[in-house]
Order: C-alpha cells, then structure tokens, then sequence
C-alpha cells in the first residue's frame, strides 16, 4: 500500500475506532490526573489506556517498541529514545529512529519479532487491525498501552501520560510547558483576526475519493487554531468522503492537501472554477507536521497559519 492509501485509511481507521470506544476513553489517563506536579514516577503503576484497560507497570519501562510514528516521536522527544528497541516502517522522525529494529507496519506487524525484542512496554495506537497483535501479547503477557489524542488538548494530555508511564515526568513537564506556551502565542496574533477576514478551508486527503476531515479530529481543530473555518466542520463528524458537486457547493477559497496533490488539483480540468483553484490558492502541507498527533504539531500550526495569512 502507497504512502498516500496508508495515510488516508489510517485516518479512517483511527478515528471510526475512536467512536467505538467513547469520548471518554480517549486520553490514555490514568488513576492519577494527568498533568499533576512533576516528581519520579513509583512503581508498581497502573493507568488506564484508551481503550479503557487498566494497565500495570511492575518497574521502570527499559525496552519499548511503539507501533505508532506520533508515539516514536514522543518517546524521542522525551529523551527516552534510548530505550526505543523496536519502531514500524513508518517511523521516520527523528532520523535516529530509523535506526531502530522495524517489527513491521500498521498492517503487517510481526508479532514474534516483537516477542524477540524482549520488550517491558509496547505503545500502540487504536486499530482494529491490530487486534491479532493486541491478543498476541495478552497470551504472551507483554504490557501494552493504547494511546489516541483526538484534541490538541488530548495530545499534551497523552504525553503527559507516556512520561508518567515511563518515569520521564520532568521532560514531559517541559516538553508540554513548551507547546502549550508556543500554542497560545500563535492564538494570539489569531486572535486579532476578525471573522469576517478568515479564510473557508477544505481539507483534501484524497483526490480521488475526495475525503476530507470534519468536527471531532485534532487536524480540523488545528485548522480553526491556525485562523481559517474547516468548510466542512459541520458535514460530520472524524473523516468522511463528499461529491464533487457538494465540492463546488462550498467553493473553498483554499485547499489545503496533507500529501503532494498541488500540481495535480490544479491540473484538473473540472476543477477550474473553484475559487481555490483560480486563484491558484492550493498548498502542500507537510503530512507528518497535520496529521501525527505528537510534539511536532505546533509545527504544522504554524505551516497552516502561514498559508491563511498569504
């Protein structure tokens, strides 16, 4: 499967799972408030992932594998990369996680191979096509711990939870200090633009079957975050496919694409008389940077802002 199919079906996956489960699982939180004071986290530790399972740390995490990109990079960021011992193909940030042992993809995991990693913890994401891998490791009694931010107030609250998990609260502390303080001063120089003056914006994931993301997914939050109005925030929920002709109905003034489509929406003939289109006002964005719920999410705030403010 291209980078593109995978990008477009993990989204789906990730968040038709999420409704599964309910609101109010999504936080991988523990028994503990996430976001408390800092301090070394005691062991034995339980907390409660995003699946609503109670998990039981019996000492300090050493050898983790996680089966997410977004959860790579917060270990990273949590200066736990060293006791990264197994990634997917699909972690490729930071550079150093390339490095690290691929067990496999979201769609093709080796569940022996991740066995044979000896692993104390495995971080995964909600899938259900990961359901053989998560009955694997229950018969094998790895722990392992389900994290799904759909907010960007839930991807500080996740990493917050990691840190917590893995005794790593002080750079966790710092690390969301840090993206909280750069998330309110971009709110700030959006907070002085006036409704009236914010672009409507259409998220495009997909050329093809024309999927995009409505209310209820951290990327259409980022986008009101940014300065502009998700044009089809209100259509549904999670991320959904709409007509051409409801396309042309909402007449996007920009279109924001999550992979390389810029070249190929304005060469399509149909699509000429799309405001977007004719005012040439379509942008690549960089996908890890929108659509991974991690640290590097103020990264693509500040891309989006960016592009509105052109």
């Amino acid at each position: 499967m291209g980078k593109r199919n995978w990008l477009v079906v993990m989204l789906l996956v990730v968040f038709t799972l999420t409704l599964v489960v309910g609101c109010g699982q999504q936080n991988g939180g523990g028994k503990e408030k996430n976001g408390e004071a800092s301090g070394d986290t005691a062991y034995p530790l339980t907390l409660t992932d995003a699946m609503g399972r109670e998990i039981t740390l019996e000492a300090k995490p050493e050898r983790i594998v996680s089966i997410m990109p977004s959860l790579t990079e917060i270990l990273f960021a949590l200066d736990a990369g060293e006791r990264v011992v197994g990634v997917t193909t699909y972690c490729d940030y930071p550079p150093e996680a390339q490095e690290k042992e691929v067990i496999g993809d979201l769609y093709n995991l080796n569940p022996e191979k991740i066995l044979a990693l000896e692993p104390d913890l495995v971080l995964v994401g909600k899938s259900e096509t990961l359901q053989q891998t998560f009955d694997f490791l229950e018969q094998s009694a790895v722990p392992y711990f389900v994290v799904d931010p759909q907010t960007l107030d839930e991807i500080e609250e996740s990493i917050l939870t990691i840190a917590k998990l893995i005794d790593a609260r002080a750079e966790g502390d710092a690390l969301v200090a840090q993206l909280a303080a750069d998330r309110a001063a971009l709110e700030a120089k959006v907070a002085s633009i006036p409704a009236e003056e914010r672009p409507k914006v259409f998220v495009l994931l997909d050329t093809s079957a024309l999927y995009t993301v409505g209310s209820g997914t951290f990327l259409s939050e980022m986008i009101t975050t940014a300065g502009a109005d998700n044009v089809v925030a209100d259509f549904d929920n999670g991320y959904f496919q709409i007509s051409e002709e409801t396309l042309f109905e909402i007449d996007p003034e920009i279109i924001i694409c999550t992979y390389p489509m810029r070249d190929e929406v304005l060469a399509r003939e149909a699509w000429q008389d799309l405001a977007a289109v004719k005012n040439e006002r379509v942008y690549d964005v960089d996908s890890n940077a929108v659509s991974r719920p991690g640290p590097r999410y103020v990264q693509g705030l500040e891309l989006l802002y960016e592009v509105f403010a052109k």
